[in-house]
């Protein structure tokens, strides 16, 4: 996972390609104006938050080794400097529609999603989240919905998957979440908790979107779906599924997706209901009949030919796909220079491979002579890692395995291995247990209630 800061960063208006509650998703473009990659640039309002970014690079941090077809990788941070700083989350190119998208077309008299659809989109991200909450650490998502459910290249893939544990740290509502950032979680006493229940929740509120044929209104979040319930027509044993999922029985909530998958399985077994993916390639057909042309349209390649300034053109263009309509063919990222070095005469092999010998024998012998100078960097044979403890309120005093330490903010250095951390502020004393890495470096932020 890379961090970098940007001096400047102003993307064209025709460069947003989605936005909403979290913030406007953009095309990153090359140095020759080609779009590369897609990223989320988060609304300086939530990144205010003094809390807000620390649990994002948390949680990025835990997920930095998690690369998971069904999920939209985070590759990059983006941090811009600012009276309001904003944050950016770089993923790779994908295209394809959002979920949202689809039911806004469905509403306003486009093909109704079919249950066997809905419910087939319902299983594949249920399957998808289990692989997370297989994670260490207890992942969750905790901000699933339409807006972040993309359909590209006949795959359903989740995105802003990081940001869940960010979100909490806003502190709203149950309905601010909905109405502002149409995040659904469950009213409870002491501020919500994102976990991996609330990702079931979440998974079932947009199978009762689907299955509606239309987005929810800012009155229809968890714990009031009544009307919207009433309306929809689905077999008994799938909601029965759904009312378990949408803790409407506090007492028998699906602890993770893989117990909620799992169940869902048995539901469309009992129903003998028939999954039709297909029905999605049908919205993906009316889409395009349906879709005018934008800036983000890329036209068709035409291959580059060395030593000759003629550019054919193909006889028929063939129609743009615009659940793809973000993709760039991937001949246009042949610069002429490679074409040109492909007509080159090759060396011989035994100049070639004389060459890389000189090359490796002078690499080591570098490598030797700096080696007599430089000495070695001492996290290779420290025993040692950093821990680093702030909280809010600052000023909180830290005692580490019972030894008095001072007060926060605080880097340790502190052997490898298992420590016990105790802070001393408003109200109880914090208790938590942390393992330290060699070499490693490990922060936490506590929040402690006001006085």
């Amino acid at each position: 996972m890379e961090v970098s800061a940007l001096k400047s960063f102003s993307p064209c208006d025709d460069d947003v390609t989605f936005r909403d509650g979290l913030g406007d998703r953009l095309l990153l473009r090359d140095a020759h104006g080609r779009p590369a990659q897609e990223c989320l640039l988060i609304r300086p309002e939530l990144t205010s938050v003094p809390a807000f970014e620390f649990a994002l690079n948390e949680r990025l941090w835990l997920l930095e080794k998690f690369d998971n077809p069904a999920f939209l990788t985070v590759r990059n941070i983006l941090r811009s400097p600012g009276r309001l700083a904003s944050i950016s989350l770089v993923h790779d190119l994908t295209g394809g529609t959002r979920l949202s998208e689809v039911l806004a077309r469905s509403e306003t008299g486009g093909r109704p999603i079919t249950v066997g659809a809905a419910v087939f989109v319902l299983k594949e991200l249920l399957d998808a989240l289990a692989d997370l909450h297989r994670q260490s650490g207890d992942l969750a998502h905790g901000a699933i919905a339409p807006e972040r459910i993309v359909f590209a290249d006949g795959r359903v893939c989740v995105a802003d998957y990081a940001l869940g544990p960010a979100i909490e740290q806003l502190r709203y509502s149950a309905e601010r979440y909905w109405k502002e950032l149409r995040v659904a979680v469950p009213s409870a006493a002491g501020g919500a908790r994102f976990d991996r229940s609330v990702d079931v929740a979440q998974s079932a509120l947009t199978a009762v979107a689907m299955f509606a044929g239309r987005p929810l209104r800012d009155a229809e979040h968890l714990g009031c779906l009544g009307d919207v319930l009433l309306s929809i027509s689905v077999p008994q044993p799938i909601r029965s599924w759904l009312l378990r999922a949408l803790h409407m029985d506090p007492r028998r909530v699906f602890v993770h997706a893989g117990e909620a998958s799992q169940a869902l399985t048995d539901a469309i077994s009992e129903t003998g209901l028939r999954l039709t993916p297909r029905d999605l390639d049908l919205q993906q057909s009316r889409s395009l009949r349906m879709a005018a042309p934008t800036p983000l349209a890329i036209k068709p390649a035409v291959p580059i030919r060395a030593k000759t300034a003629i550019v054919s053109k193909p006889a028929t263009a063939a129609p743009l796909d615009v659940w793809r309509a973000h993709d760039v063919d991937p001949r246009v990222y042949h610069p002429v220079a490679e074409v040109t070095i492909r007509e080159r005469k090759t060396m011989s092999a035994t100049l070639r491979n004389f060459l890389l010998g000189a090359a490796i024998i002078a690499l080591m012998a570098g490598a030797f002579t700096v080696a007599q100078f430089i000495p070695a960097p001492e996290w290779i044979f420290a025993d040692t890692g950093v821990l680093v403890l702030e909280s809010n309120p600052p000023g909180v005093k830290v005692s580490v395995n019972g030894e008095p330490q001072g007060v926060t903010p605080l880097t340790l250095k502190v052997e490898s291995g298992l420590h016990e951390v105790e802070l001393h502020g408003p109200g109880k004393p914090r208790i938590f247990k942390v393992h330290v890495t060699r070499g490693d470096r490990v922060a936490q932020y506590i929040e402690f209630p006001g006085r």
